[in-house]
């Protein structure tokens, strides 16, 4: 499933990349995208500026429509394995957003809770600009830190745990995207570095740089 930012579309491809679906209408300059499981009901989740579109992952059709103040430009999000969460990664708001989702949910998405900083800082546990945020197998949270050029890692209550990166011509400079593996492994997208960099969930050194 693709975001389709400046078509205002979503399209859906197979594993050998032919399009099979497309959301023609999935609103004005679609960003962040996250396909929940089975189990959760198999939704997609839209971000759009302060709102959030729900389709159905199989018909593609509309669900529900949900406009929020608790958020402002959600750069990237992902749910938990279960699909009963959905972090956010809130660039202007400078934190991370976490929503209740789920079949039995009013609308389908409840505004749950968010990490305690929202002050532009490069102090560990702030952000300067998150672009991107996921869940581990353990519920721990791991966020993209554009400006900060760093990964930093949260336990599910959002208390800050550790970091990876700094700015520097070794380090990261202005990680945008993420996600995370069957394996617990976290792959990052190091943009002016030209390179993806996998990580454990322990938070230390890349186990892998690819260039």
């Amino acid at each position: 499933y693709i975001a389709d930012y400046y078509n205002h579309r979503i399209k859906r491809l197979t594993l050998t990349g032919a399009c099979n679906g497309d959301i023609s209408s999935a609103g004005n300059s679609p960003h962040a995208i996250a396909v929940g499981p089975a189990s959760g009901g198999g939704r997609i989740y839209v971000g759009l500026r302060a709102r959030i579109n729900i389709f159905s992952a199989t018909s593609l059709a509309l669900i529900s429509s949900v406009s929020s103040s608790n958020i402002n430009f959600p750069w990237g999000m992902a749910t938990n394995a279960s699909g009963t969460k959905l972090i956010i990664g809130d660039y202007y708001k400078n934190n991370l957003r976490e929503f209740s989702i789920g079949p039995g949910i009013p609308n389908g998405i409840s505004y749950s809770g968010m990490s305690p900083h929202t002050s532009y800082s490069s102090s560990n546990g702030y952000f300067r600009r998150p672009t991107d945020a996921v869940y581990d197998s353990s519920g721990n949270i791991f966020a993209t830190d554009l400006y900060n050029h760093r990964l930093q890692k949260f336990n599910s209550s959002f208390a800050y745990q550790s970091k990876v990166g700094s700015y520097s011509s070794t380090g990261f400079r202005y990680p945008y995207g993420m996600g995370i593996d069957s394996g617990n492994y976290v792959w990052v997208t190091d943009y002016y570095n030209h390179s993806v960099r996998k990580y454990d969930t322990s938070g230390g050194a890349p186990v892998q740089v690819s260039a």
